[in-house]
């Protein structure tokens, strides 16, 4: 019997934490940049096949904040990958850094920038074909991003 080739992080459950960060520019780059860096890392990382849906939900929500966030044509932002492949887990941490003055956002409210938390639980269901699942949980801080706009 052989050993396999490459590392599944998938299948891995005693896998150590693995981390990335990155500051990306604000605006529609921030998006691009972060699907490409986001998806490097988790192949890197040896997700295999989960590591493009994973890259996909992640850089929607990544692209939700900056939508939500009233700094996002000024400033860059800073993007922090978790990855507790054990747990079948994801963790971002996404902060805007506004580079300008201050605007007047929702209700009159100064927005400087914004954070968040994403979350995202992933795996395979039991089933004859295996069909993935992702889960994800957001938190955005209230007192920096307005909830609706």
């Amino acid at each position: 019997m052989t050993a396999p080739t490459h590392h599944n992080a998938e299948n891995d459950a005693g896998s150590v934490l693995r981390t990335a960060r990155w500051q990306l520019p604000g605006g529609r780059a921030a998006t691009g940049q972060a699907r490409r860096k986001v998806h490097d890392a988790l192949r890197r990382w040896g997700l295999g096949p989960a590591a493009g849906d994973l890259t996909d939900h992640l850089t929607a929500l990544v692209h939700e904040f900056l939508t939500r966030t009233a700094t996002r044509a000024r400033g860059p932002i800073d993007l922090r990958l978790e990855l507790r492949a054990s747990a079948r887990l994801l963790l971002s941490e996404i902060h805007s850094l506004s580079s300008g003055p201050a605007e007047r956002g929702h209700q009159g409210r100064e927005d400087m920038g914004g954070s968040g938390v994403v979350a995202l639980t992933y795996g395979r269901r039991g089933s004859r074909n295996g069909i993935r699942y992702i889960h994800s949980f957001t938190w955005w801080r209230p007192d920096s991003v307005p909830a609706d706009r």
